[in-house]
């Protein structure tokens, strides 16, 4: 092999620039390998269902929030209404007004986060809730639904309590 005279004058600015490229490479791909999911899913274009997270998906304009912590983020129509993971539930009438919250948002164009804690219980009762008003669904079958978009979707037993009540009373 032939090295040029000069090599030697150029060989540290080589090396340099090698070592940072596989810096960069390592850096990358660590980032996509311990990057954790947004904690939310689509439920259909323009609904999202999820946890608590940093900021709400892309694109959404209104955010109804269940945890019992207020969100770091506001979104042009916000609506904080939190209630605890456990029993007691709450009545038909809390149910019905955060129904309408989403109904009113949907109904405006905007897209929709519902969101509590996890993405799991609280949020997936609420959203079972608007699903089975909407499409005169039984809450089992709207349950499935749910979780083939959101799998660990699984309401607090109290929670389905008042599911089956919300079912009979549309």
């Amino acid at each position: 092999m032939i090295v040029p005279k000069n090599w030697r004058r150029f060989w540290p600015v080589a090396a340099i620039t090698v070592a940072a490229i596989v810096v960069v490479v390592v850096h990358v791909a660590a980032d996509r390998i311990t990057r954790e999911a947004p904690n939310y899913s689509l439920i259909e274009d323009g609904l999202w269902l999820g946890g608590f997270v940093p900021e709400p998906p892309p694109g959404c304009g209104a955010v109804l929030n269940l945890c019992e912590s207020e969100d770091p983020y506001h979104v042009g129509s916000y609506k904080w209404a939190p209630i605890r993971d456990a029993e007691p539930a709450p009545d038909l009438d809390w149910l019905r007004e955060q129904v309408a919250f989403i109904e009113s948002e949907r109904s405006a164009g905007r897209v929709v986060f519902v969101h509590c804690r996890n993405g799991v219980s609280r949020s997936g009762m609420v959203m079972a809730a608007y699903l089975m008003k909407r499409e005169h669904w039984p809450r089992d079958k709207t349950l499935e639904f749910l979780r083939s978009r959101r799998p660990g979707v699984r309401p607090h037993p109290a929670f389905l309590q008042l599911l089956l009540e919300w079912e009979h009373s549309h």
